[in-house]
């Protein structure tokens, strides 16, 4: 089972930055988990909702609006 995750080292990757937040912020667009691809549920699910992952460009695709997610909690993911 692959999430797209991918090495350092292929020049497309992008960082994807997962982190708890309390709200989301005014403008901010809201997704929620349930709404995501089962590849984006797995890497947040798996990932326990936090920390920087070097994904695949079609999986940083999936966050482009860089949305918070409601889940059990709010997750603010960021692309770099």
């Amino acid at each position: 089972m692959s999430l797209n995750t991918t090495s350092g080292a292929d020049g497309n990757a992008r960082t994807l930055r997962v982190r708890r937040t309390s709200h989301a912020a005014p403008g901010r667009p809201v997704r929620h988990f349930d709404e995501l691809p089962e590849r984006a549920q797995q890497l947040l699910a798996e990932r326990n909702g936090r920390g920087t992952h070097v994904v695949s460009p079609e999986l940083a695709s999936v966050f482009a609006d860089e949305p918070v997610v409601v889940f059990s909690e709010y997750l603010q993911i960021d692309l770099a």
